[in-house]
């Protein structure tokens, strides 16, 4: 199993290491996330950017429209999904918040149960699509739920500690302009490529 706490510490020098070129990346994220359309490839060339990052490969502002077109349609398929999944979540959620059978409880638990790991598959989203061959959804989400399984423990300490960093990040403002959506791509990337590195040894 990986070790969540090198890994946020791996992610961290590497995020200091190109503390500037982070910086400017997470702005440009932020900035692309108001036209709406340009959102999910945004998302996209982020955790692509930081896998450059992890690889030590040298990166500049002219890898970022190419990677833009590149990776819009696959973002927008994969954006296009979780708008539904998530929809399906909220309107379960709304239609059965206030009901007050026992057996709801347990319904609006389970519903809340799966959103929490659909998330946290969208974490390993992108480091998995962009390390494999397979393009597909079906292979990359396969691929995440396959990493969480074999590392429920430290999977379950990052996605925590990614989703307390990204709510104090909000309610700061700051911190999210800043460079932490980046921080947390390099912690998603990191995370996978430890684990296929580990697995690579193994044999």
């Amino acid at each position: 199993m990986i070790k969540p706490l090198h890994v946020i510490g791996q992610a961290v020098r590497f995020w200091w290491r190109e503390w500037i070129g982070m910086i400017f990346l997470n702005f440009m994220w932020v900035l692309l996330q108001i036209p709406i359309i340009t959102g999910p490839p945004a998302t996209a060339v982020l955790y692509a950017i930081t896998q450059r990052v992890y690889e030590d490969d040298l990166w500049g502002t002219k890898d970022l429209w190419p990677q833009l077109r590149r990776l819009f349609w696959p973002a927008w398929r994969w954006a296009a999904l979780n708008f539904l999944i998530l929809l399906i979540f909220s309107v379960n959620f709304y239609a059965f918040w206030n009901a007050t059978w026992t057996g709801w409880a347990i319904i609006r638990m389970s519903w809340l149960m799966l959103a929490v790991i659909w998330l946290s598959l969208n974490m390993f989203y992108w480091p998995f699509w962009l390390s494999q061959e397979d393009k597909s959804m079906r292979t990359t989400y396969e691929n995440c739920g396959r990493f969480i399984l074999q590392n429920p423990g430290p999977a379950l300490f990052l996605v925590l500690f990614c989703a307390i960093l990204l709510i104090a990040s909000i309610l700061t403002t700051l911190p999210i302009l800043i460079g932490m959506v980046s921080l947390l791509a390099l912690i998603g990337t990191t995370a996978v490529r430890n684990s296929l590195e580990l697995q690579k040894r193994n044999g």
